[in-house]
């Protein structure tokens, strides 16, 4: 009996401990039973493609494209000027060495356009009614000295004036104070050069005159000074030369004829908005430091020597 009272005792002792020992283990959590929304991998959300045409944001233009004629004259290597030279001190012809050369206030501008760009500049020789078409069709980058007439800016684009002007009138010396206003004009036969603002002027505008239209000033010049005229219609600098060259024999008589488009600009075909900025920033340049005025003076007189030795 005392026996099995120790078994007994010994059997409970060695419960008791597994107990304990049961009770120092953790007991892991229960897992959440998942949801089909907890455990489903969401969808990617992808952004419908934008078509062009729904888009109403304008494409961003490349870098490649913000300067293209630009680009293109310098990989020409050549900027191409539009002249018609018997328009001195604007553009005129030299003998040099032999050869007839094309100078000129426009021409020593373009020169100096074409340096910054980098490139050679050539000339092209033409009528100046054949300018805008010539810009248009592309054979030439730039023309000389034309006024911007809202006719003519829906043809082309013109830069900013480089140089401010009006028009006047040239006679024979002796009939100088005969032509004090437009009534002086009544009957009497005007010249102008063909396709230019002088010859809007006198066809339109002095209506009350005869009117001879020729391609070059020069030619008028003679008619002038042979009597088959009474007048040319001519911008100021471009008169103020010839009466120079031929002071015995000419002057600018006192009436004149401002226009709202009075000046002289550089035209550009339309859409090369590069070009025109370009253009003007060497033209505010050039106002700003001297240079402009400097080059006119210089043509102005290489313009009378050359015109007087004709």
């Amino acid at each position: 009996m005392k026996k099995f009272s120790k078994i007994l005792a010994l059997v409970c002792a060695l419960m008791m401990v597994a107990g304990l020992a049961a009770g120092c283990q953790s007991t892991p959590a229960a897992e959440p039973t998942a949801t089909p929304e907890a455990t489903a991998t969401p969808e990617a959300t992808v952004a419908p493609e934008t078509s062009p045409e729904a888009s109403n944001e304008p494409a961003p233009e490349e870098s490649a494209a913000a300067t293209p004629t630009l680009d293109a004259i310098r990989q020409r290597g050549t900027l191409i000027l539009g002249t018609e030279s018997t328009y001195p001190p604007f553009e005129f012809i030299v003998v040099e060495n032999g050869e007839s050369k094309g100078v000129g206030f426009d021409v020593s501008l373009a020169e100096i356009i074409a340096e910054k760009l980098g490139v050679e500049l050539v000339t092209s020789e033409m009528a100046f009614d054949s300018l805008i078409p010539a810009l248009q069709a592309g054979t030439i980058d730039i023309a000389a000295s034309v006024t911007p007439t809202q006719e003519r800016k829906e043809a082309v684009d013109f830069s900013d004036n480089y140089y401010d002007t009006t028009n006047c009138f040239v006679v024979r010396i002796a009939e100088k104070d005969n032509f004090t206003a437009q009534e002086s004009f009544a009957g009497k036969t005007i010249g102008a050069q063909l396709g230019t603002a002088q010859n809007t002027l006198v066809t339109d505008v002095l209506t009350d005159s005869k009117n001879l239209i020729l391609p070059k000033c020069s030619t008028l010049i003679q008619e002038l000074k042979t009597g088959n005229i009474d007048a040319i219609c001519l911008e100021k600098p471009v008169a103020d030369t010839y009466v120079a060259a031929h002071a015995a024999d000419l002057a600018v008589c006192p009436f004149e004829m401002p226009v709202e488009e009075g000046g002289v600009a550089i035209p550009v075909a339309k859409g090369k908005e590069d070009l025109i900025a370009f253009i003007n920033d060497v033209i505010a340049e050039l106002k700003a430091n001297g240079e402009m005025q400097r080059i006119y003076d210089e043509a102005v007189t290489l313009a009378i020597d050359q015109i007087g030795e004709e």
